[in-house]
C-alpha cells in the first residue's frame, strides 16, 4: 500500500517498529524477585504507535522504518499494514535483527523498567531518507522519534525544520491565500525523543522543531542539565542555547504537562475527577499524547490555510489538555495503542476531563467536516 502523495494529505513518521513484550504484575512489584503476572505481546515502537494513533484519528500515514527479512518481521509488517499504515518507503535489510521492546509494569500500569533492542532502526542511513525527498516535501507533517540515528534526525531538521524568519513574531510556516494555489507549506516538524539517553541525539537541532513532546528528564538532558532540573531551569537553558522548539510540551506523568515557548511557561494539571478511564497501562500514553498534538495542530493549520491565520487558533493550553486526554484514554487499554481510539472517543474523554476545551475541539472538528463535504 502506498499513499498518493499529490492527492491525499498525509503525514510521514520516521521511527521504530518492533514487537512489544509487556509484563503486567498482579501484585505489588518486588525488585530482584520473580513477580506473578501476565505477559502480553503486541505491535509496538514509538514511531509505529504514533502512526497508529494518527490513523485511528483519521489521518493518512506513511511510516519510514527499517525491517528485516524473516517470518517474524513479515508478521509485524503485515499486521501494521492491515491497520492502514503504509510501509511502502521503508528499508528492508536482510540481516536486521527483530526489534523488541521488553518492559515490566506494576499493578497500576507504571513502568518499572525496560530494555529496547532497536539495532535494526540504527541501520537507517541519510541516503535512504534523501531518496524519499519528494515524500517529505509533500507531507503535512513529519514526526521523528529518537530511535533513528542522530545524523538522520539532523538531516530532517536541517531540511524541514523551522526557518529563522519563522522565529520572529507573527511569521507563519503556512502558505498564505495570496500565494499560488499549488504552493506547498513547509511540513510541521514534530519530535518525540523516546528516552533520556536517546534524547541526546536532538542536542544540535531541537530548536528547529515546530512541536516537541519530551518528558522532564529528556528535556533536561537536551538542555544540558541534571535530570532533576526544574521546568523553569529547563526553559531558561533551552532559550539561552536557541534550542527551544516553537511549541514544547513536557509530559510530567500524573502531574500533567508543562508548555514552554519563547515567552511563557504554563503548567496544565491532569484532571482526575470521575468518571474517567481506569488506568491499566501507561506505556503508550506518551505516544498517544504526541499523536494528539500532531492531529489537532494539523486541523488548526488546515483551517488557517483556508481562512487566514486569525480565523482559527487553538491555545497551547487547549492542545495540552487534548494531549493529556489522549494519554489518559490510551492508558485504559493493555495495548500500546487503544484499539477503540477514534475522534469521537477522544472528544468524549476530553469532555469528561476538560469540558471547556472539548467545546473548542468540537467546533474545530465540525468546521473541518463541513469543509470536507463542500
Amino acid at each position: 500500500m502506498e499513499i498518493d502523495k499529490r492527492k491525499k494529505p498525509y503525514c510521514v513518521v520516521v521511527g521504530g517498529l518492533n514487537l512489544d513484550i509487556q509484563a503486567f504484575c498482579s501484585f505489588e512489584y518486588q525488585p530482584k524477585d520473580s513477580n506473578p503476572g501476565q505477559i502480553h505481546r503486541s505491535l509496538g515502537g514509538v514511531g509505529r504507535n504514533i502512526a497508529e494513533n494518527l490513523v485511528r484519528l483519521g489521518l493518512n500515514v506513511e511510516l519510514i522504518t527499517v525491517v528485516g527479512d524473516s517470518s517474524s518481521w513479515d508478521g509485524l509488517v503485515s499486521r501494521t499494514e492491515k491497520l492502514g499504515i503504509s510501509l511502502a518507503h521503508s528499508l528492508r535489510i536482510k540481516e536486521a535483527p527483530l526489534s523488541v521492546y521488553l518492559c515490566i509494569l506494576d499493578r497500576d500500569g507504571n513502568l518499572m523498567g525496560a530494555v529496547a533492542d532497536m539495532r535494526a532502526i540504527e541501520k537507517m542511513q541519510v541516503n535512504q531518507l534523501k531518496a524519499q525527498k519528494s515524500l517529505f516535501d509533500y507531507a503535512e507533517a513529519i514526526v521523528v522519534d529518537g530511535n533513528i540515528p542522530k545524523d538522520c534526525i539532523e538531516w530532517i531538521a536541517e531540511n524541514y525544520g523551522v526557518l529563522e524568519d519563522e522565529k520572529k513574531p507573527h511569521i507563519s510556516s503556512i502558505k498564505q491565500k495570496s500565494q499560488e494555489p499549488d504552493a506547498i507549506s513547509r511540513p510541521l516538524l514534530i519530535a518525540d525523543p523516546v528516552s533520556t539517553k536517546k534524547s541526546e541525539k536532538f542536542v544540535s537541532c531541537f530548536g528547529k522543531f515546530d512541536i516537541a513532546k519530551p518528558n522532564v528528564s529528556e528535556s533536561a538532558r537536551i538542555a544540558g542539565l541534571e535530570e532533576n532540573a526544574s521546568i523553569e531551569e529547563i526553559a531558561l537553558s533551552l532559550r539561552e542555547k536557541s534550542l527551544l522548539p516553537k511549541e514544547l510540551y513536557i509530559s510530567k506523568g500524573g502531574e500533567g504537562m508543562s508548555f514552554i515557548d519563547r515567552e511563557i511557561i504554563e503548567h496544565i494539571p491532569l484532571n482526575s475527577f470521575k468518571p474517567h478511564p481506569h488506568v491499566i497501562n501507561r506505556s503508550g500514553a506518551g505516544d498517544a499524547a504526541c499523536a494528539a498534538l500532531v492531529w489537532i495542530s494539523l486541523l488548526e493549520r488546515r483551517l488557517k490555510e483556508k481562512y487566514g491565520d486569525s480565523s482559527w487558533s487553538i491555545s497551547p493550553r487547549d492542545k495540552a489538555k487534548l494531549a493529556l486526554s489522549s494519554a489518559l484514554y490510551a492508558s485504559s487499554s493493555n495495548r500500546p495503542v487503544n484499539p477503540h481510539l477514534n475522534q469521537r472517543n477522544l472528544f468524549e474523554t476530553t469532555r469528561i476531563c476538560y469540558p471547556e476545551t472539548s467545546k473548542l475541539i468540537g467546533e474545530l472538528i465540525n468546521a473541518i467536516q463541513t469543509e470536507n463535504h463542500k
